[in-house]
């Protein structure tokens, strides 16, 4: 999704913080875990507050054909927030690969700072989506901060080849939240991009555990997972915001126009999305309740431009056309509201099996049913060589 160029802030290490870095997830280490006939599990960071107390525990997984790595979203969060939740996974997983996720999209002051967090924080990697950047490459090597790529295309990986990208992550259509091209399935891209780079690649969009031997088949690093964590009886999301994603069919999961420069996205259909549909628009509406009298980066009126210039739809119409995004991501992960929150969702919400929030297996056991569905399949030899070819 080539939405919008960014320039990061100036990147500043000091002694101390290499000290405190986690290990460095770079092609180097990826290629290791791939000899050791394993691949990589990669929770994928989900919108505002709702991976929140999961990253840490997917980190800590080593297991014996799968190899953890948790992803903290920066979406909406203040500094000190960004800060507890890299600090919070890295005492879950001391050892583990933590890594965070930016949206180009966002707002370049927030943008900035986000990146320097990371930086001070010593993460294990940087991804980056909803947009492109040469200079945030640069930066993160730089830093000594592996960066990653989201991709839709095999043109953009070899641009991240060239660059400097120690890995990419290749999203087919069927992911949550917003979306490159609509028409490109997962399938079909991955074999674009492995064919396209000899960076490793992990496969993302609309995956559950049955879709792992085939993935790694294909030449896959790993595979990344979202949704299937969304229902999870760990992590900080309101019991109503897991209760939204279980027990849904195909008509249950619709595609949007977000406020985020008219992409699509993919959410789960209710009160709200239906609203959208008819042309309803959704000014913002005061986000005190969240973030306190002081704002969102002192930022106290309803709009707190959590997007980067003239790539909100809603605020470049005056509020006349489109939606607050962060009102209703707000309304969905903190308050639970079922019928006026957006719940982002892959399409593999059909496939989730549980139906009661109250009964959700903990993070532990969907690893432990990842690797038996990974064991089951006897995929280990043929595969390593693919992936690192």
């Amino acid at each position: 999704m080539d939405c919008v160029e960014t320039a990061p802030a100036s990147a500043v290490t000091s002694l101390e913080d290499v000290r405190r870095r986690a290990p460095r997830l770079d092609r180097g280490a990826i290629e290791e875990v791939i000899r050791s006939g394993k691949r990589l599990l990669v929770q994928g960071a989900m919108g505002i507050h709702a991976s929140d107390g999961l990253s840490g525990k997917v980190a800590a997984w080593r297991g014996p054909r799968l190899v953890g790595v948790g992803t903290i979203s920066a979406v909406v969060k203040s500094e000190a927030h960004l800060r507890s939740e890299i600090r919070r996974a890295r005492a879950d997983a001391p050892s583990g690969f933590v890594g965070m996720n930016l949206m180009a999209a966002i707002n370049r002051q927030e943008f900035d700072t986000c990146l320097r967090i990371a930086f001070e924080e010593g993460v294990s990697f940087v991804v980056q989506g909803a947009g492109i950047s040469r200079d945030v490459v640069r930066t993160c090597r730089e830093a000594g901060i592996p960066f990653a790529g989201i991709v839709s295309s095999g043109r953009l990986a070899k641009m991240y080849e060239k660059w400097g990208a120690e890995f990419l992550v290749a999203e087919g259509a069927e992911a949550g939240g917003h979306i490159g091209d609509v028409g490109h399935p997962l399938p079909a891209l991955l074999a674009e991009v492995v064919a396209s780079t000899s960076l490793p690649v992990i496969a993302a969009g609309g995956i559950d555990a049955d879709d792992l031997p085939s993935l790694f088949a294909a030449g896959a690093a790993g595979a990344q997972l979202a949704t299937r964590f969304l229902a999870c009886a760990d992590g900080d999301a309101h019991p109503n915001f897991k209760q939204m994603h279980l027990g849904k069919r195909d008509d249950d999961v619709v595609l949007i126009t977000s406020t985020v420069k008219g992409m699509k996205a993919r959410a789960v259909r209710n009160k709200f999305t239906e609203a959208l549909a008819a042309g309803k628009a959704f000014p913002p509406r005061s986000k005190a309740w969240a973030y306190g009298k002081e704002g969102y980066h002192g930022r106290r009126k309803a709009c707190v431009e959590c997007l980067a210039t003239d790539l909100c739809i809603c605020r470049a119409t005056n509020f006349q056309e489109s939606f607050c995004i962060t009102d209703a991501l707000l309304l969905a992960a903190l308050k639970g509201d079922m019928e006026n929150g957006l719940f982002y969702t892959g399409q593999s919400v059909t496939r989730l099996p549980e139906t009661d929030a109250g009964k959700l297996p903990t993070v532990l056991e969907i690893m432990e049913l990842l690797e038996s569905r990974v064991a089951a399949a006897d995929w280990a030899e043929a595969p390593a060589a693919a992936a690192l070819s």
